[in-house]
């Protein structure tokens, strides 16, 4: 059994870990596809912002004194790494059988392999957008159904079957805490008509309302666009007191056209020194924008095709060339728009954690088999006010 332990782990290692962790950089997003990776150097991740433009620069004249000096400005920004795993398990019993030759090793592999890389990419894909708290969704209500519980959510679209959740309750003053009963619950459908899911066994909402987060990740999760566009803070700086940090807002009021698009890219670069070249729209707002390009006969210069399998315009806005792209997890009526030369994801490779050389390691009390392909890292962004927020771009 150790010896066919020791193939497969071959296996994983030297045909399946390259191409994982290629996917995983890649995949899950345009964003992620487009900027720029960086290996993780210390836990904590540090960030020197220029403020504004040096302010040494004055006209003068001959015998009058030259402008005095102004150095430009930095910001320190500081972020902790998170950490991210893709687990794998595999049972003694498939092991037994697949001892026969190497293909059926790797058919024994390559389903788990692939539910497990479809994990990480949709988990990864949603933690890009989100604010690092990990909240999913606000829970409402919890009604029993049989065995199991039916959970009522204010939205949908950051849940999915089989995802394991936590659930805590909010108190009247906005405390959260984990709810007794609601650690770890597997999702067992969703029913995204009337917003609700399905978790196994019983679970209890003590106050009138809560939260669910994927298990173990409560302000656990990458520091996402959501924390740039929605949060108070970033990189451990308030914005009400550094409003350089704040995007740049436009709204739409509900007509979402070039024009629009235009004069929030030109904001950003004409005051915030940023080159937008990424739009990513809400579903409400890409059905609008596709309707308005449709309805005016507007030319797009080609579409842009990325690897994870999105497709995305390639438009001129200004003088600038920008990719629109329907992103799912940025909100239903809103645009996101961003420098994807100022981000970069700072991290540790994909690597197997091992033991004595090894990386399967039995799970107590189980026949089952356990592999954790693991990572370390943040995003960071050395410009988050030259960010572009369009809200209400969704059609009436």
């Amino acid at each position: 059994m150790a010896q066919i332990l020791t193939k497969l782990e071959a296996i994983l290692k030297d045909k399946y870990q390259p191409a994982l962790t290629n996917q995983i950089n890649t995949e899950p997003s345009p964003f992620l596809e487009k900027i720029k990776k960086i290996p993780l150097t210390n836990n904590t991740i540090r960030c020197a912002a220029p403020i504004g433009i040096n302010g040494g620069f004055g006209f003068g004249a001959e015998g009058v004194g030259t402008p005095k000096a102004g150095a430009q400005r930095y910001s320190r920004f500081e972020i902790d790494a998170v950490d991210m795993y893709v687990d794998l398990q595999i049972s003694n019993k498939t092991v037994a059988l697949a001892s026969s030759n190497a293909s059926s090793m790797i058919n024994a592999l390559d389903g788990e392999i692939k539910g497990s890389y479809a994990a990480a990419k949709w988990n990864i894909s949603r933690a890009l957008f989100g604010d690092g708290s990990g909240k999913l969704a606000t829970v409402t209500a919890a009604t029993a159904s049989g065995a199991n519980t039916v959970l009522t959510l204010d939205s949908t679209k950051q849940v999915v079957e089989g995802l394991r959740i936590d659930l805590y309750d909010v108190d009247g003053s906005g405390e959260a805490t984990a709810a007794a009963t609601g650690a770890g619950k597997r999702i067992l459908s969703v029913d995204r008509a009337n917003k609700q899911i399905t978790v196994e066994g019983s679970v209890t909402l003590t106050g009138t309302t809560g939260f669910i987060t994927v298990q173990g990740s409560y302000n656990r999760e990458i520091c996402g666009l959501g924390a740039i566009f929605t949060g108070d803070s970033i990189y451990g700086l308030s914005k009400s007191e550094n409003p350089w940090l704040c995007p740049t807002a436009v709204d739409a009021k509900n007509d979402l056209t070039d024009l629009v698009l235009y004069r929030g890219v030109k904001e950003a670069k004409d005051y915030k020194g940023a080159n937008i070249d990424l739009l990513m729209m809400g579903d409400a707002a890409f059905l609008a924008y596709q309707d308005y390009i449709h309805t005016n006969n507007v030319a797009v210069a080609e579409k842009h095709h990325f690897v994870g399998g999105a497709v995305g315009y390639k438009v001129l806005v200004g003088s600038n060339e920008v990719v629109i792209v329907n992103e799912r997890f940025v909100p239903d009526n809103e645009v996101w728009g961003v420098d994807t030369s100022t981000f970069y994801l700072e991290a540790t490779p994909w690597s197997f954690m091992e033991k004595d050389g090894g990386i399967f390691v039995p799970m107590p009390d189980t026949s089952i088999f356990r592999a954790l392909l693991a990572s370390y890292g943040n995003l960071m962004c050395t410009n988050p006010g030259g960010t572009l927020r369009i809200t209400n771009a969704n059609a009436i």
